[in-house]
């Protein structure tokens, strides 16, 4: 198959790797000339296992009508707050997205982007159905961390459409040897799922830099998973998708891997450095960063109580004291974990 990515960060090329070694043709396209620079003249991504080249048949340029010529597929890979102005860039194309030169069907467009889009508070399939409404979409989301899925440690991911065609197109050809691909039809459970557990895991490595210990983390991210859920269901996705992989799964590890920018920023900012140098220092974006916002403008529009959220949005924005973020959810007015009971 032709398969388009927009963007050539980690994810991009780690998910382009895998759809190579199966025999697809790859054409990428990167928005930044520094870094494309940096990738043709290296054929490597820093953040991926050193042993990793870039086949040199995969294609990587800044000609946008080029990269989506003929594509079958294409994956959107960019920054969450990017997305908007990526899509507008592709949108006098839109004779190739709506329908493809040689097969003369609809591309689906995958949405590989975990966040919300700020002022808006929309998912990404939102904007991609705003600016593409005829376009077939698929969201992929799930534990991936790039760094492993390249160095071929064993990943499961989950691709969830409204269209189940479409969804099942997009877990076989990803799936493979070291991939295993779920389809899913719970596509905002799935999208939100994979945007909120950034902010989640900013709170977890809070608790990694102040070294409050195992049960501490475990609780915060367990009381982060029945917040995801809370806002999920306001939403009208299934609480039970969040105990899937784009929920729970992702949460995991985006919560204690060594390569989650979201932890790394979070431990960063409990040992005592500013959030503009904590930014600076990272490799790409920590996207929980800016979906805070957006969770915090979707509770308050909702009228839900989401006090980790609102703990780690004041942190971020209004430099919270982090000692008196925990004091206040310590503090919080005692009550059942669950009213299942109540409601029997």
């Amino acid at each position: 198959m032709k398969i388009t990515f927009i963007g050539a960060g980690r994810w991009a090329m780690t998910l382009a790797l895998v759809l190579h070694r199966k025999g697809n043709e790859i054409r990428m396209w990167e928005f930044s000339s520094n870094r494309l620079e940096k990738i043709l003249a290296t054929r490597k991504i820093s953040d991926l296992p050193d042993k990793i080249k870039i086949p040199e048949n995969i294609i990587i340029s800044s000609d946008l009508e080029k990269t989506l010529e003929s594509a079958e597929v294409i994956f959107l890979a960019v920054p969450s707050q990017s997305l908007r102005e990526v899509l507008i860039k592709i949108s006098p194309f839109r004779f190739i997205v709506d329908q493809n030169i040689i097969s003369k069907r609809r591309p689906i467009l995958v949405n590989a982007i975990k966040g919300l889009e700020n002022n808006t508070n929309k998912r990404m399939s939102e904007i991609i159905k705003e600016i593409f409404p005829n376009s077939r979409i698929v969201v992929l989301a799930g534990p991936g961390i790039p760094f492993e899925i390249a160095a071929g440690k064993p990943a499961s991911l989950v691709a969830a459409s409204h269209d189940m065609i479409a969804a099942v197109e997009i877990q076989k050809i990803l799936s493979f040897d070291n991939l295993r691909v779920y389809t899913h039809a719970d596509v905002v459970g799935v999208e939100l799922g994979g945007a909120l557990k950034n902010v989640m895991a900013i709170a977890g490595g809070i608790c990694d830099g102040l070294k409050l210990g195992d049960n501490a983390k475990a609780a915060l991210l367990t009381r982060g998973l029945a917040e995801m859920i809370r806002l999920g269901i306001a939403l009208n996705s299934n609480p039970l998708t969040f105990a899937g992989l784009s929920g729970m799964g992702d949460l995991i590890v985006t919560a204690y891997s060594p390569y989650s920018r979201n932890r790394i920023c979070g431990e960063s900012l409990g040992k005592g450095v500013d959030l503009e140098k904590t930014t600076k220092s990272l490799t790409g974006v920590a996207e929980g960063i800016a979906t805070s916002i957006s969770a915090k403008g979707l509770a308050s529009k909702m009228r839900l109580e989401l006090p980790i959220v609102d703990e780690i949005y004041s942190i971020l924005y209004k430099n919270s004291d982090m000692t008196k973020s925990i004091k206040r959810l310590m503090e919080r007015p005692l009550k059942m974990e669950s009213n299942y009971e109540a409601n029997k």
